[in-house]
């Protein structure tokens, strides 16, 4: 149990590494699954909109199939060559994809003035609302991810997000309607490796990139 600062400050700090191998003997309880569903599901967003939806996949037939259209971590630019993403090769794999919440607006309490406007327009978003939709959108979708990998590093997981796919691809695997919009895998790692190197390829090291420093001005 997190109980001390310096305990909670450890799983901050290990949440931002990205795992690219995993120990696939073991399974995730059922209660630890439930509560990522729960972190990725019940995160705080605009007016609480359901701006997307989440596959939880366990399947190692999908996992591997999407994986193959992640390759997208380039190695060489002359001739172009690129690694795929291993992390996504996780014991769960979790899909965000861009949910068409319009339909639960219908007799829904009002929400925002953007919902407002899409209900005047018989359900069609305006022109002029996209872009303001599509940020609230992204912020959700970052807000759970971040919720997500957090709780998955208290409960002692690795983690890795992952935006180098094939699009289309990913949809046709997973038989979506919308777009996906962010991968993560989630899992337990293999401590025979040295976190960076690739699942499938030994030979092959993913390079280590410092946190840049933020800037935090306290304001009294």
């Amino acid at each position: 149990m997190f109980t001390t600062h310096n305990q909670i400050t450890k799983a901050i700090i290990r949440s931002q590494h990205c795992q690219r191998n995993w120990d696939l003997t073991k399974d995730i309880p059922e209660d630890d699954l439930n509560l990522l569903i729960t972190a990725a599901t019940q995160c705080p967003s605009k007016q609480n909109v359901a701006f997307y939806q989440c596959h939880f996949i366990t399947n190692r037939e999908i996992i591997e199939a999407v994986h193959e259209n992640t390759r997208g971590f380039t190695t060489k630019y002359i001739p172009y060559e690129a690694e795929t993403n291993s992390q996504t090769l996780a014991n769960l794999l979790i899909v965000f994809e861009e949910y068409d919440y319009r339909p639960g607006l219908v007799g829904d309490i009002h929400r925002s003035d953007e919902t407002r406007a899409i209900l005047k327009n018989n359900g069609v978003v305006p022109e002029n609302i996209k872009e303001q939709l599509k940020r609230d959108r992204e912020m959700a979708v970052g807000i759970a991810a971040g919720y997500l990998n957090l709780t998955a590093s208290i409960l002692g997981y690795g983690t890795g997000c992952c935006l180098c796919f094939d699009s289309q691809k990913i949809k046709d695997i997973l038989t979506m309607d919308g777009e996906p919009l962010l991968l993560m895998g989630i899992g337990f790692k293999n401590s025979n490796l040295n976190r960076r190197v690739h699942h499938v390829r030994n030979d092959f090291v993913f390079p280590t990139k410092a946190k840049q420093e933020i800037p935090v001005k306290i304001v009294t």
